[in-house]
């Protein structure tokens, strides 16, 4: 008998992407094959923020389905809430909307019996900040860049104005001459 080592998948690699279970197990029954199927294809080819934007005809290819059965499929899953799609100039962009068993539509109403108990739903458990406080963190940078370089800015203009450059008021604002025209240099 030969000692033949078995090869575990090793997800450091970038060959795998991952879709939540809530998919399977709250949207399985009512998006069926060709839905999961679809909306794995989308997870493939969606980036780290979570959109994609390959062509009907490009999923029809890597599913081995029909365009229009991809085009019934996408729109369930815009119609149910798990994807949204954005038309940009010459083509669809697809976004991969968070999903938790919160939000899920009522588990009778789409055939699922209610969780096990003993289940523990890990699905809204993220170490990664939302994008709520993404955008206020970089809110923040960007008004401390604006105040920084209206700093920045106005020291320049009484560094200049030592040296004789023209200052004048305008409209309550300080403008400086650059020799072509007025330039704002700081508000009040």
């Amino acid at each position: 008998m030969t000692d033949e080592k078995s090869k575990v998948r090793d997800l450091r690699n970038g060959d795998w992407y991952w879709i939540s279970k809530v998919i399977l197990d709250e949207y399985g029954s009512v998006i069926q094959p060709i839905g999961i199927a679809i909306y794995n294809c989308l997870a493939e080819f969606s980036n780290q923020d979570g959109f994609c934007f390959p062509s009907h005809k490009t999923i029809a290819d890597k599913i081995g389905a029909s365009v229009s059965s991809v085009q019934r499929g996408i729109h369930q899953l815009i119609k149910l809430g798990i994807i949204s799609k954005k038309r940009k100039r010459y083509h669809n962009v697809y976004y991969l909307l968070k999903i938790d068993r919160s939000d899920r539509p009522n588990s009778n109403q789409i055939g699922q019996s209610d969780r096990q108990f003993g289940h523990t739903d890990r699905s809204d458990r993220s170490d990664r900040p939302t994008n709520k406080n993404k955008e206020k963190e970089l809110n923040k940078k960007n008004y401390e860049q604006i105040k920084n370089f209206k700093e920045l800015r106005s020291m320049l203009a009484e560094k200049m104005s030592i040296g004789g450059a023209k200052i004048k008021s305008i409209d309550g604002k300080k403008h400086m001459w650059t020799g072509q025209r007025w330039v704002a240099i700081e508000d009040t």
